[in-house]
């Protein structure tokens, strides 16, 4: 064999060592294609939990004035002078009182929100897509994403129709417990730290409209066209 002919072939071996080292393993190819499964996936997760949250919060403002509106907080105050009751006006102390369980009554609805609706919208969107793309790429979020939406929309409103139910269960007790721990407070700075009082907390039936209101709402908005493309665009 002549040196260049040598040269040649050696040189041509060299390349097909070198690019059959770079061409991925079977293992290392599915890692691959896993790893941008994945990619995909985080993206439609947080695409989800960052658009529906937006409009669980602009939801969740009505449904938090009207249900402050239902709760009911009616404050007396006897002092006992020489065995004799006499009434003072606690119209003030009403008014505080008041705001107060309107405070607790926000915070309510919002912790539950977090914990009963946006805290499972990943899981939601996992299940949804991992059972309709077998291949998780643009082919497939293009094609069923009104579908995905759909889906995972379903299971976001079986969601809020338990919030609404806890809710309802769980409003008056968080207000008597927050009414009866800031009263001796605020009749201290009222100046009649020695007066009887008390509050009686009363739900009225509006409630019922008001959370089903809500559940409407979000059945509503929740699905979207925007939301659809943005899916159809990863």
């Amino acid at each position: 064999m002549r040196i260049s002919t040598f040269v040649s072939a050696a040189f041509g071996l060299a390349l097909f060592t070198a690019s059959t080292q770079a061409l991925p393993t079977p293992n290392s190819a599915v890692e691959l294609l896993k790893r941008g499964d994945d990619n995909i996936m985080n993206s439609l997760v947080k695409l989800f939990v960052k658009e529906q949250s937006k409009l669980l919060v602009d939801a969740c403002v009505d449904l938090q004035t009207n249900v402050c509106a239902d709760v009911i907080v009616k404050v007396n105050a006897n002092v006992d002078v020489l065995g004799i009751k006499s009434h003072v006006e606690v119209k003030d102390l009403e008014v505080r009182t008041k705001a107060d369980s309107d405070a607790e009554v926000k915070a309510l609805i919002n912790t539950q929100v977090n914990a009963l609706v946006v805290a499972n919208i990943d899981a939601h969107v996992r299940a949804v897509v991992g059972g309709i793309c077998s291949v998780l790429d643009h082919a497939c979020l293009k094609k069923n994403a009104h579908t995905i939406v759909a889906d995972v929309v379903a299971l976001i409103n079986v969601d809020i129709k338990n919030l609404v139910v806890q809710v309802k269960a769980d409003v008056a007790a968080h207000v008597k417990v927050r009414v009866s721990a800031h009263l001796k407070k605020l009749a201290v700075n009222a100046g009649i730290a020695k007066a009887d009082v008390s509050a009686i907390v009363r739900i009225r039936s509006d409630i019922d409209v008001h959370l089903k209101a809500f559940v409407k709402a979000c059945a509503e908005v929740l699905v979207n066209a925007k939301l659809i493309a943005k899916v159809a665009a990863l």
